[in-house]
């Protein structure tokens, strides 16, 4: 039908679409990953897909749930709280959500909720398949290793947070189901001779390599291919060369062709600096991190000999900053400080990158020279622990292990052992028995040949000429292995008897190498060959930290495990032992409740020695042997002088504390006279401990002892009281007497303790515990 005149002159309508009327999905949350100093934009929206990948359907209802998660961690974040807690809760709901769809249950529903955290749900199945006893290569192929309570009270908050920011009414459905009383395994400080080796080598990879780095900047010279620096191995000394070019082999590198060299000198002397500030200032690992430029050195105006540094930083979960104090005391046989260490890291990093303030005083270079925006800590370790030679006192554990890979090498066998993940989000064994070709197998029997005798000693296993000799057994059922150097000096290590026949396949094993080579080659015990030329490996040991994960030896089993929560955990133990859970909560920054969580007190080990020696007590107590009897009977089996507990109790009572004057006292006020603590306990029948210290000078409880840091305190308190005089007039007389009461307390310190005292003030300036705000309280004002 033809159309009619009006139709014909009318204009279409064009439908406009209005973009201001369309909202773009935009899925992003900020996320911060361990190696990386500062958060990214993070693209969520494979979470709306079925088992969260994009490959599979997209199920449009979860949306707007996904929407209000990624809502609330911007706002999170955006209110100064840290980007890694989002990356907590963002991983939990992606497992959650992959394990729900696996069994085929609505992620964002109660039912699917219990499904994962109730009664019968999948945490409690994942907590019943845990045996803490038992090491990776103990399992069986397919097995589930399960996980801790403690560690599954972390996950169900760490969801319920996620679901939470989803707006789902989690506090609801929680009440349906028990919650996990687990406790979390405290962390183990490290050990007196731990302590000493990790101070001793890092403090010694660090100066030797920031003074030849600074040097080379600052003459405008270029670097060799390699730095030397000395690792001291008892009688031995090995130079060991770090290689200085930040460039790094195939593979590995950014879209923008930018990579990190963790090897490269510049790099381990950033991740040793690291941990040496960790051993000085005892700060978390972000606040570490966070440190910045400008460093300011403060001299004492008594002392000009004393320089003190505070770095401060931020913990944004406590909203409070943190802080700590560097001090002009020695630490380690080179007489090297604190001071020296932050003046020298300051200049480091100012002549290699960082020099505005708020830059980070600690970070790594890329192979274009450039500051990396990542701090990858993981990847330096593993550095730091092979070229510096930090083995684990706990080693032998994994003697087992070795010995398998070792007859599995010589059989040119290679297992293949790690954890993965399966379709329910449970973590499994994969445990693979494959043939390999005949130049692996020789690189991993040596490999592990290697392990399996470092077990046994700390001596270095480079340049052991062949053959071993071997002794008698000795009464205590060990067999001593002797050897000789290329060097001509000599070495040996004790082994069970039981564990002969390993050591001499091993020898059988690297005689049959030692044949392939010319004769006029000397025989090794253990060497790389190439080309019917034995040579040795670069370095002290050719175990990298990268072998012990492929063979999945877990930190600290091989090598020391080096970690912030370790450094700070040690310092609790020897600050709370010193100065009481007060001093320890000061120098952590932690609440008492943070501190009772992770940071026990005692050595564990010691703790274990304890009990274990007080249940044999017990076991040997009966009615003619009373606890003493028991507890002679014990030291005599045991061949110890004292037990532990005993030796322990002798040495804090020993131990005199002093109050912050450096008197001791009862704790029990004798002053007479109205307002003060004697006659508050008698009025209100308290007997409360005395907390007065402005009033030492009065009381007949207060005696100094007769002990050179206690009266060095005391002295100190004198002259700053001395120092208030001219500062309140109105105060003199008042000061005048605490002053001359004092000094007569002083009198009863022997005449040796005195002096040493007084030097200790001469030299050092008032105690460090000691100030003139201390002097100023004690007069009963305040600046």
């Amino acid at each position: 039908m033809a159309k009619s005149k009006i139709a014909r002159q009318s204009n279409a309508v064009k439908r406009v679409r209005n973009s201001q009327n369309v909202v773009p999905l935009n899925l992003t949350i900020p996320y911060k990953e361990v190696k990386s100093n500062q958060p990214k934009s993070f693209d969520v929206s494979h979470l709306l897909h079925l088992e969260c990948d994009k490959k599979k359907q997209k199920i449009s209802s979860r949306t707007e749930f996904i929407r209000r998660f990624c809502k609330k961690a911007n706002q999170y974040v955006s209110n100064g709280n840290s980007a890694a807690t989002v990356k907590v809760a963002y991983d939990s709901l992606r497992s959650y959500i992959a394990f729900c769809d696996a069994v085929d249950v609505d992620p964002f529903t109660e039912s699917g909720y219990l499904k994962f955290a109730g009664n019968d749900g999948e945490l409690r199945h994942r907590i019943k398949m845990y045996h803490p006893s038992k090491r990776l290569w103990e399992y069986n192929h397919g097995d589930e290793i399960g996980i801790k309570e403690a560690s599954a009270g972390n996950q169900l908050s760490a969801f319920r947070s996620a679901l939470d920011w989803c707006a789902l009414p989690v506090a609801d459905w929680a009440r349906h189901h028990r919650g996990f009383t687990g406790q979390s395994t405290p962390f183990v400080g490290y050990s007196e001779p731990e302590e000493k080796l990790l101070v001793a080598r890092l403090s010694n990879v660090f100066y030797a390599l920031a003074t030849q780095l600074i040097a080379a900047k600052e003459n405008n010279t270029p670097l060799p291919a390699t730095l030397p620096i000395v690792i001291a191995l008892g009688e031995h000394e090995e130079v060991v060369q770090i290689p200085t070019s930040l460039d790094i082999k195939a593979g590995g590198s950014k879209k923008d062709g930018t990579a990190v060299n963790h090897a490269a000198a510049f790099n381990l002397t950033m991740g040793a600096a690291y941990h040496l500030m960790c051993f000085f200032t005892s700060l978390n690992d972000s606040n570490v991190r966070s440190i910045s430029h400008p460093v300011k050195v403060h001299i004492e105006e008594r002392d000009k000999t004393l320089e003190t540094v505070r770095v401060s930083s931020y913990k944004p979960r406590a909203n409070k900053e943190v802080d700590a104090l560097l001090l002009g005391e020695t630490f380690d046989v080179d007489k090297r400080d604190g001071v020296k260490f932050i003046k020298l890291l300051e200049r480091l990093s100012k002549l290699y990158g960082n020099t505005k303030d708020g830059d980070p005083l600690l970070f790594t270079l890329n192979n274009a020279a450039n500051v990396s925006d990542s701090f990858n800590l993981r990847e330096i370790n593993k550095k730091l622990v092979n070229q510096l030679h930090l083995l684990s006192p706990n080693r032998a554990g994994n003697l087992p292990w070795f010995k398998t890979l070792f007859y599995g090498y010589r059989n040119q066998q290679a297992i293949t052992l790690k954890k993965t993940v399966n379709h329910l989000g449970r973590t499994v064994v994969h445990k693979k028995v494959e043939a390999i070709a005949k130049t692996g197998a020789v690189q991993g029997a040596t490999n592990s040949a290697y392990c399996i005798l470092s077990c046994y000693t700390d001596l270095p296993l480079k340049n052991i000429l062949l053959p071993l000799t071997y002794s008698e057994k000795d009464s205590d059922g060990y067999i001593t292995v002797s050897f000789n150097y290329r060097n001509g000096l000599h070495g040996c290590f004790n082994v069970p008897a039981s564990d002969l026949a390993l050591i001499k396949d091993i020898e059988h094993y690297a005689n049959e190498n030692a044949d392939k080579h010319p004769k006029k080659y000397e025989r090794l015990l253990l060497t790389r060959s190439s080309r019917g030329v034995p040579h040795d490996w670069e370095g002290i040991s050719p175990i990298s930290g990268q072998l012990m994960g492929t063979w999945s030896v877990e930190p600290n089993h091989y090598y020391l495990s080096l970690q912030s929560s370790r450094w700070r955990e040690m310092t609790s133990n020897q600050v709370y032992a010193d100065g009481g859970i007060q001093a320890a909560q000061s120098l952590l920054g932690n609440t008492l409740e943070t501190l009772d969580r992770n940071y026990l007190n005692g050595d564990p080990r010691l703790n274990n020695v304890i009990t274990s020696q007080g249940i044999e007590v017990l076991q040997n107590i009966n009615d003619e042997t009373n606890v003493e009897q028991a507890k002679a009977i014990v030291a005599k089996r045991r061949g110890i002088p004292i037990l532990s507990h005993d030796e322990a109790k002798k040495m804090r009572e020993e131990s005199i504390k002093t109050n912050p004057n450096g008197l001791v006292c009862n704790g029990q006020q004798v002053i007479d006279g109205k307002n003060t603590q004697r006659a508050t306990n008698h009025a209100l029948g308290l007997n409360l401990p005395c907390t007065e210290f402005d009033m030492c000078h009065k009381c007949q409880s207060a005696k100094a002892v007769n002990e050179t840091e206690a009266i060095y305190k005391l002295i100190s308190l004198i002259d700053a009281l001395k120092d208030t005089l001219n500062m309140y007039p109105d105060a003199k007389s008042e000061a005048h007497e605490k002053i001359e009461q004092f000094e007569l307390t002083l009198d009863g310190a022997s005449d040796t303790v005195f002096e040493e005292a007084m030097s200790k003030f001469n030299t050092q300036g008032r105690h460090p515990r000691v100030s003139i705000d201390h002097a100023i309280l004690t007069l009963g004002r305040l600046k």
